[in-house]
């Protein structure tokens, strides 16, 4: 009887390898992941060079594993396995109360503590030209810690942020005024960003520490613009949940804009790509993206310009500070192929002395960010 089951489950398992291989070659190769938001890796070229480099079968391997059949389809399966046996985090995320999925940061302390020294030395060289302001906004894991599971290893956020509010002039700390709306829709529940109300409320923060009047919520026109966005979180996981809701806060009298991308190579006459909304990224309404190098030139004629260094936590926030400011200048270090102290010396940013310079981060990009050295080239 033994022999008889042991030899039933080698052909049962032989067999859904030959069904798996066979339906492998007639899968069609995917450049694109919707459901992850991602693109995916493609076949590798074959050479001697990288086959013995180790790069040929490393990028197979990944090939493989993308492009895997009925891929979303066993990562929801493997999501459902996990919950059905009791676990309440897979793929990076946490299963919280009230729905929410909130992502599962692992930090390298010395990263971090490396982090902090570029920001100060960019504030300390450039505090004489600029009024250099940094604001990393918390997470979603440390306003809504209540609805982590019980077990949950949670980084240390709020020491990270005490540190900097403490070392740092010019630092914003948000944590108060999200903290005392954090029962409101202020993060999205299947994304890892905030929300565009949750972005408001640091806006005034914001504004404050630079000296401008925030616009009130009286004087906003608020668009729902989906009730179908489902977030970057739940594309780990891949499970059935309700969807979040996307909106867009403007002034009542909002000026336009015009968009000069990466140095003439692309232009625009407008914060949003409205063709994102049709797509599973609906985030992306906002810029479309995040290029390297963005400079908008808007309507308000008060000579005022703002740099911001920034991760697309402010991407939603724009529609806002556009008002406050004749000239905003965006850099994206994760594609942005020069130091920020040669771009300032150099004849392609003339950003007068005297300029708002904002370093924005949420705090886990922070933690982990590899490009901050990129400050002080």
């Amino acid at each position: 009887m033994k022999n008889k089951l042991s030899v039933t489950t080698t052909v049962i398992f032989c067999a859904m390898i030959a069904v798996l291989s066979v339906a492998s070659i007639f899968n069609p190769v995917r450049t694109f992941s919707e459901t992850e938001n991602r693109e995916l890796q493609q076949m590798p070229e074959f050479s001697l060079k990288s086959l013995f480099a180790g790069e040929f079968t490393r990028d197979y391997e990944t090939f493989i594993t993308d492009q895997f059949v009925a891929r979303d389809e066993w990562i929801a399966l493997k999501t459902q396995t996990e919950l059905l046996l009791g676990k309440k985090d897979t793929g990076g995320v946490y299963f919280c109360d009230d729905g929410y999925l909130i992502e599962k940061t692992e930090v390298d302390d010395e990263r971090i503590a490396a982090n902090v020294e570029y920001v100060k030395k960019f504030t300390e060289t450039l505090s004489d030209r600029f009024n250099i302001r940094t604001l990393i906004a918390p997470t979603a894991s440390l306003i809504h810690a209540d609805k982590l599971p019980a077990y949950a290893s949670i980084w240390d956020q709020a020491g990270l942020l005490d540190r900097l509010s403490a070392e740092l002039d010019g630092f914003v700390d948000c944590r108060d005024v999200l903290s005392a709306h954090a029962d409101e829709y202020i993060f999205y529940r299947t994304d890892h960003h905030w929300t565009t109300r949750g972005a408001y409320y640091a806006y005034t923060k914001l504004a404050e520490s630079l000296g401008i009047e925030a616009i009130t919520e009286d004087k906003l026109n608020i668009t729902t613009l989906s009730e179908e966005f489902y977030g970057t979180l739940l594309a780990k996981v891949n499970v059935q949940t309700s969807p979040d809701v996307l909106e867009k806060y403007e002034s009542t009298s909002q000026p336009t804009v015009s968009l000069d991308i990466n140095l003439g190579l692309a232009s625009a006459d407008s914060l949003y790509v409205e063709e994102k909304l049709t797509v599973r990224d609906k985030y992306a309404y906002f810029l479309g993206g995040n290029d390297g190098l963005v400079d908008i030139t808007t309507s308000v004629k008060n000579g005022r310009t703002l740099l911001i260094l920034k991760d697309s936590y402010v991407n939603c926030m724009l529609p806002l500070l556009v008002n406050h400011y004749e000239r905003i200048v965006l850099i994206d270090l994760r594609t942005f192929n020069m130091g920020v102290v040669s771009y300032l010396d150099s004849q392609y940013a003339n950003i007068p002395d005297g300029s708002d310079v904002l370093l924005f981060y949420n705090a886990s990009s922070f933690a982990d960010n590899r490009q901050l050295v990129m400050l002080n080239k």
